[in-house]
This record gives C-alpha cells, structure tokens and sequence, in this order.
C-alpha cells in the first residue's frame, strides 16, 4: 500500500496473465497507513482508488478480455480486490461490508458493494445516495467501510475502554481466553486481536481465491 505498484508487482501480474491464472489484488499494510502516515479517510480512498487504477492499466496491457478468462480487470464492487493487514490477519473486500448494512439499507449485497465503492455519496440526514456529493453528504467508502475501523482503531490506539467496549458489542466480537486479558491494556495488542476477530484476513483470502 505504502510503495503503491512496484516493478515486482508488473513482473508478477504479468506471469501470471501469460500462465493463465487470474489476477485479483490485496492491498495490504493498511494498518500503517492508520497508524503511521495517519492518513485522512478521502486520502485513504483516493490512494487505494490510484492503485486499482494502476494494476488494471498493467493487466490491460498484459491481458485479453475476450481470452479464454474473460475479463481480467480487478473491481473492488466485484470482490477481486481486498484490503487489510496481512502480518495483523485482518482483512476484508467490499462484500464484508455489504453484508453487514443489506437488511439496514434493504439492498441486495452485489448492489449494495456498487455504492460502496467511487462516487457514491450518501446523507445520513436525508437518507439519500447521490453521484454527486455535496454538504452534508460523504463517500459511501469513507462513512461505511473505513468510518467504522477508523473508530475501533482510535478508540483502542487511545486506550478510550468506555469506547471500545461499547464498539465491542456493536460489532458483537467477543474475545476469548488470553485475548480477554488484552481488553485492560488497550493498545497495539489489543487492536490485533480485535481486529483479527472481526474482519479475519483467512476467510476473506479463501473467498477470493476460491470465487475468482
């Protein structure tokens, strides 16, 4: 995430386009981008929109869509791009997400994972989506994917455990065992677990590769 696309990554993307094997991206070492760079919602966005962006340039270049694979291109609103912390084991792709506002937004998950990815901008007071944005409204992506783990991150980084706790039982995650321990500290260990728990990188990876 942090070098964006390098040499390696064209090198790779297109081995395996000539082997056949269909790309799908997992931009990784988000968590740094939270922590270390502290980069604003919309910077976050526009950084990991810049590398879908890239990587597809470099398939279109190697691939063929009408090839025995059909289309190549990776697309966050079709599952073939993931984000997450791979060192952490957390991840996650757009259908995570989609999955958990369907029944709140009374919209199908594949829909649903269209809004929640470029100019899709939502009102919370108004309760209304809009291409456009405009006041009082904010990007599908940052209000409903990165909003919620920007909070549980700074609520835990800032040792706040009235917040946390409350996040906790939002996001119905339980911590078992060794890991309970952890709840007292706060911190670095204690956003490891949590978010391994919540959004674990084994699952989504599986989904992804079996999937596509």
């Amino acid at each position: 995430l942090n070098l964006g696309v390098c040499v390696q990554t064209e090198t790779v993307l297109r081995q395996a386009i000539a082997e056949r094997i269909k790309p799908i991206l997992f931009m990784n070492k988000m968590d740094r981008a939270l922590l270390e760079l502290q980069l604003q919602q919309e910077d976050l966005f526009q950084t990991f929109q810049r590398i879908v962006e890239n990587v597809n340039v470099i398939i279109a270049t190697y691939g063929d869509d009408n090839g025995p694979m059909g289309e190549l291109q990776v697309d966050p609103t079709k599952g073939t791009v993931g984000f997450g912390a791979g060192l952490h084991g957390w991840a996650f792709t757009l259908k995570e997400f989609a999955e958990m506002y369907s029944s709140k937004f009374k919209i199908e998950v594949d829909k649903l994972m269209k809004r929640l990815w470029g100019d899709n901008f939502f009102s919370p007071t108004e309760k209304k989506w809009s291409k456009s944005g405009g006041e009082g409204y904010k990007r599908g992506f940052c209000q409903f994917v990165l909003d919620p783990i920007f909070k549980v991150f700074r609520a835990i980084m800032d040792c706040k455990k009235d917040e946390y706790m409350a996040l906790l039982e939002k996001l119905n995650i339980k911590l078992q065992g060794d890991d309970r321990e952890k709840l007292e500290e706060g911190g670095k260990p204690l956003m490891k677990v949590v978010m391994k728990q919540w959004l674990p990188a084994g699952d989504v990876l599986l989904t992804m590769i079996a999937i596509h």
